[in-house]
């Protein structure tokens, strides 16, 4: 139902008044380093992002990510920590998930060929 979640663990999905909010991890899985790609899997933090992602059944979706950043234990790299991603849920420091923001581009995208610009 929501492939953009795929890499997530989900603890929680709740209705709260007219909002449902998901609570989700980064998965616990080694995670290459984006600069030498070596596997790493010990935690140096975690911290927790917020994503308002696309509505589902009229209620708007707020999802809350923890997420881990990670130690590169390569001595010659560059990078000594880094933060486990999700491709595909969103860009880097983006609050909005890459499927809320295709539906805004769209929306937007027609709305403007809809209403002629003056002048």
């Amino acid at each position: 139902m929501f492939p953009h979640l795929s890499g997530l663990q989900i603890q929680t999905v709740r209705a709260v008044g007219a909002m449902v909010r998901i609570d989700a991890s980064t998965d616990n899985v080694a995670t290459p380093c984006p600069e030498c790609v070596r596997l790493s899997n010990r935690v140096h933090s975690r911290y927790q992002r917020q994503l308002s992602d696309a509505a589902v059944a009229g209620r708007e979706v707020l999802m809350r990510l923890r997420v881990r950043r990670l130690v590169c234990d390569n001595s010659d790299c560059r990078r000594r920590t880094f933060a486990k991603s999700v491709p595909g849920l969103a860009e880097r420091h983006a609050r909005r998930t890459t499927v809320l923001q295709n539906v805004l581009c769209a929306v937007a995208l027609a709305l403007r060929r809809a209403v002629p610009v003056p002048g």
